[in-house]
């Protein structure tokens, strides 16, 4: 018998269906149903959501980065002797060679450093940011990433002119869990994950190649007209093919699309010529085109470094990756900022887009491992936030002096905020009622938003609101 070795294992396979990227399409495979029937829970108290967003970017740092060398430094015996701390304006301890680029706008950063995980190893802890909320393998196929509820719930926001996928990633194809599916709903709104380097080879059509696009378009209509009432019968397969079709046909045929996949050597040099250096600079092309996508989620994969943490002589190290994450998410954070929001005057693409950036947990303080590195820690850790609102140089929770334990939940409840709430500061941001359930999922199994059924008992599933100072 074959070992389960991803969720990949236990959930449809995803094939990628372009060179350069494709369509999370598991979800074709669920079953159909009706229309949603969704409501807020009466059980949950009466909230009213922020609405400060109009976009999303989550970057997710996958595998862990060690909290205790970057967003809640700690004095240890298992510091590289080359970190060199400083204290910001902000009054957080940070070390400032390791993160030149991030010393720079750290003070448009929010810090919550009180979260704790319901899990501790990477693949469950990767499918719970995607999901937000643990594994349950008895549900999963039909639970949904956040990023396709977000593309559900915007979708009566979309314009006529936005061609553009509502949800879209750098790289998830990177990490253990893949690109989610839709679950229970439809194959519209699936996630679009592109591999950022392949996408700048070729995104544009020549003119002949764009007439004969649009003849073969023509013969395909026809013949899914003559077809369609044979094909009813066949599901959500054919349904999501033909969403991709149609999501594919539009994209190719929209100047707006190539154009946002051409970078600069400039921006080469200031994002890096780097995975998530192309990854961050393309997510601020898109949103620059205003043409749709409100939910990006860029993976970067690899801070697993049960060994060598500090090791320059290793080739797999923890300096390699800060030297990719530091300058992209800082020229992100930065042009952002700097960049027009089209449509409201006097506004910023960084005042319309909450961005969030965290791993799935912590690493183990202390010294280091006997063979130099640090492990899983999930019972402290930081998540980062931006943009939207949110009052930059705010802390908010603290850990004791190893990093070890929580001393302060650093909000209105004893218990430490978790992924859910990070999930619910999402959605409150983006003007979406966290407290809803969908009630008629294929299982008949309640599906809420964001779920107070954590992995020992009810955890409360508020925003986090001290972001906003």
């Amino acid at each position: 018998m074959k070992p389960i070795r991803t969720i990949s294992d236990l959930l449809p396979t995803r094939r990628d269906l372009l060179r350069f990227g494709g369509l999370g399409l598991a979800a074709a495979s669920a079953e159909t149903f009706g229309p949603l029937c969704v409501r807020a829970s009466a059980a949950s108290k009466k909230v009213t959501p922020r609405g400060t967003a109009k976009n999303v970017v989550f970057y997710e740092i996958s595998g862990a980065i060690s909290h205790l060398e970057s967003f809640d430094f700690k004095e240890s015996p298992g510091n590289p002797k080359d970190i060199q701390v400083t204290k910001l304006s902000t009054g957080i301890q940070f070390p400032t060679n390791f993160f030149p680029n991030l010393t720079r706008v750290m003070d448009r950063v929010a810090i919550v450093r009180s979260l704790v995980s319901h899990e501790e190893v990477h693949l469950r802890g990767q499918y719970y940011v995607q999901a937000g909320r643990p594994l349950n393998v008895a549900f999963a196929k039909e639970i949904p990433s956040l990023g396709s509820v977000v593309a559900s719930e915007l979708e009566s926001r979309r314009r006529e002119s936005d061609t553009f996928p509502s949800y879209v990633s750098f790289n998830l194809e990177t990490n253990q869990v893949g690109a989610l599916s839709t679950g229970f709903l439809p194959p519209q709104h699936s996630v679009f994950d592109l591999n950022p380097q392949q996408a700048l080879k070729g995104m544009s059509l020549d003119q002949k190649a764009t007439e004969l696009l649009e003849e073969r378009w023509r013969v395909l209509e026809g013949l899914r007209a003559l077809n369609r009432e044979r094909m009813n019968g066949f599901g959500r397969g054919v349904e999501a093919y033909e969403d991709f079709s149609v999501t594919g046909k539009k994209l190719l045929t929209d100047a707006r699309w190539p154009a946002a996949f051409q970078i600069s050597e400039e921006d080469r040099t200031r994002y890096g010529n780097s995975a998530p250096g192309i990854s961050c600079a393309l997510a601020r092309n898109l949103l620059r085109q205003d043409a749709g996508t409100r939910y990006i989620h860029i993976c970067q994969h690899g801070w697993d470094h049960h060994r060598r943490i500090w090791d320059r002589t290793s080739d797999d190290n923890h300096y390699n990756l800060i030297r990719d994450f530091d300058p992209a998410l800082a020229a992100l954070i930065e042009d952002l900022a700097a960049s027009p929001a089209k449509g409201a005057p006097g506004k910023t693409l960084l005042d319309e887009t909450l961005v969030v950036f965290m791993s799935e947990f912590g690493r183990t303080p202390g010294p280091l491992n006997f063979i130099a590195g640090r492990d899983h820690h999930k019972h402290v850790f930081p998540a980062m936030f931006a943009g939207a609102g949110v009052k930059g140089g705010t802390v908010r929770g603290a850990s004791d002096s190893e990093g070890r334990l929580c001393v302060d939940t650093g909000w209105n409840h004893k218990e430490q905020p978790r992924i859910e709430n990070v999930v619910a500061t999402i959605y409150s941001a983006l003007g979406i009622d966290w407290t809803k359930e969908v009630h008629n999922t294929p299982s008949g199994r309640a599906y809420p938003y964001v779920d107070p059924l954590g992995a020992n008992g009810i955890i409360p599933i508020d925003e986090l609101s001290g972001i906003y100072g």
